[in-house]
């Protein structure tokens, strides 16, 4: 029972999940999650030689502040995605992180739950 079940929502995640080539080595991930405003989430793959960044191209900040009014929601956006082991762009407010093949769906499922944590910040 434990493998159908595991295996049940691994087909339900994976018939979910849109995939969308958008440049020659970038791709769209449409996941599973959904943020606070019920918007789903996105993560962006970009592949350099045998590396992938994976990235909300930053979005998630940008959604609670478009004007970037509220310097203490971005501190607060970037010590979040710091303490999940993830990287933060001062320049561009971008959330990322940097993985090997072997480790690509879990960096994109934790950066959509980590842009889901984060839209509850707004």
């Amino acid at each position: 029972m434990d493998n159908f079940i595991k295996n049940g929502i691994g087909e339900w995640v994976s018939a979910h999940t849109q995939v969308e080539q958008v440049g020659n080595n970038t791709w769209s991930i449409a996941t599973t999650q959904i943020d606070a405003y019920g918007d789903t989430v996105y993560c962006f793959v970009e592949k350099t030689g045998d590396l992938y960044k994976i990235g909300d191209d930053s979005h998630i900040l940008f959604k609670l502040d478009p004007g970037e009014t509220d310097r203490e929601l971005y501190q607060t956006g970037m010590e979040v995605a710091f303490g999940a082991g993830f990287d933060f762009d001062d320049d561009t407010c971008e959330i990322s992180v940097t993985t090997d093949r072997e480790n690509l769906a879990q960096a994109i499922i934790r950066l959509a739950q980590l842009q889901v944590a984060i839209s509850y910040l707004g």
